[in-house]
């Protein structure tokens, strides 16, 4: 049996509600890596597994509320024993390290042991030195062994790694996200869980052009790695997009688009009591994210219209995608129902009297829209479901 220790990012900022927040990560923790075990202990907790390998803390680094990770060894709070497991751990992890440089980071959070961190510091960082023939560098090491001295016990590791940060799934509320199938809005959805919010993905299609979602779907089934249990409800927008065409002039189509698509989205929030909805957009990216057409767009939701990709350019949101692994997925050909029959030139100033005078030509309600829904848990399609 090997074990994982995890410290948490924010969650010890909460005060009061701190422990609705530990116990919502440990339930993530256990839904998506099912441990043998998890014991909370303090501001931290021990994941006790059967197995570890690289994919495991690959994915644990990016479910989100983890401030930072490693896999550690137990030793009796004694200075001796302390002493004897590091150096084992060392050796074990890294073979035969005579001639090279490490660092030594002890903490001691239980003052009943009877030295301090830093004379914790002098005295098991001076054994290895001299047990294993190391030099010691503080700023630049080859290894850096940890110690961390508890009120239930002490615990030892070398290879610390940095969690995605941010609040528990689940501790934010619901929101609905406008999910494209594009690069964006997967990025915004991964970056609204790191929130702590649990999202619902909605793909607004055209059953006209778009007959194959598997792009859809592995791009559910990716997000789902890091929430856990994920719905994907997919909309047919096909028959207000002719009407929209018969009856609004091209270059102001893709706001109208949107404008309904915000629409649909909003109505399946009331349904699942969700409180945001959500969106891929960022500030001067393309035709449709001009700060008037942003307003324009907007101005239609009855809920708050969180971007949180507003601020980014298109490489850091690439940087975003390939980290969680939907940039590939992203980039694969499909066709976006926000382009479809619109204008070379598409308006960019959109206002919104403007636009809804154009509405005022369209059926916003009571349309034919067949509803395709799936559910995704932890990288696996696990429910099909379809309702007219």
């Amino acid at each position: 049996m090997q074990k994982i220790l995890i410290h948490f990012a924010e969650l010890s900022l909460k005060g009061k509600n701190k422990r609705v927040f530990e116990k919502k990560m440990s339930d993530n923790l256990k839904r998506l890596l099912k441990p043998l075990r998890l014991i909370r202990k303090h501001d931290r907790t021990i994941l006790e597994m059967e197995h570890i390998d690289d994919a495991m803390l690959d994915h644990l680094a990016l479910i989100p509320g983890i401030s930072n990770f490693a896999v550690m060894h137990e030793a009796k709070s004694e200075l001796d024993d302390i002493r004897a497991v590091a150096e084992r751990v060392v050796r074990e992890t890294f073979g035969d390290v005579s001639g090279k440089s490490f660092r030594l980071k002890a903490r001691r959070s239980d003052k009943r042991f009877p030295i301090t961190s830093p004379e914790l510091n002098f005295e098991v960082g001076g054994y290895l030195k001299n047990a294993l023939d190391l030099t010691v560098d503080l700023s630049n090491p080859d290894i850096t062994v940890h110690v961390e001295v508890t009120h239930d016990g002490s615990f030892i590791y070398t290879d610390k790694r940095k969690g995605a940060g941010g609040l528990p799934v689940g501790s934010s509320g619901k929101g609905v996200v406008l999910f494209s199938g594009g690069i964006d809005s997967p990025v915004a959805a991964y970056t609204m869980m790191k929130r702590g919010m649990k999202v619902t993905l909605v793909h607004l299609y055209n059953s006209t052009i778009n007959r194959d979602f598997s792009k859809i779907k592995n791009l559910a089934k990716c997000l789902s790695q890091y929430q856990g249990r994920t719905r994907l409800l997919m909309i047919d927008l096909e028959e207000f997009q002719r009407h929209a065409i018969a009856m609004v002039p091209d270059k102001y189509r893709m706001i109208i688009y949107k404008r309904q698509m915000i629409r649909s989205a909003a109505e399946v929030a009331a349904e699942i009591h969700a409180y945001a909805l959500i969106t891929g957009d960022s500030l001067g990216q393309v035709a449709s994210q001009t700060v008037e057409n942003i307003r324009a767009i907007y101005d239609v939701s009855p809920l708050p219209l969180l971007s949180p990709l507003i601020g980014f350019d298109k490489e850091e949101i690439i940087t975003v995608g390939k980290r969680i692994g939907t940039y590939e997925i992203s980039i694969e050909e499909y066709c976006d129902i926000c382009s479809y029959l619109i204008a070379k030139h598409p308006e960019t100033r959109g206002k919104p009297e403007e636009v809804a005078e154009f509405e005022k030509l369209l059926p916003l309600q009571g349309l034919d829209c067949i509803r395709k829904e799936a559910f995704f848990d932890n990288g696996q399609e696990v429910i099909r479901k379809a309702q007219g």
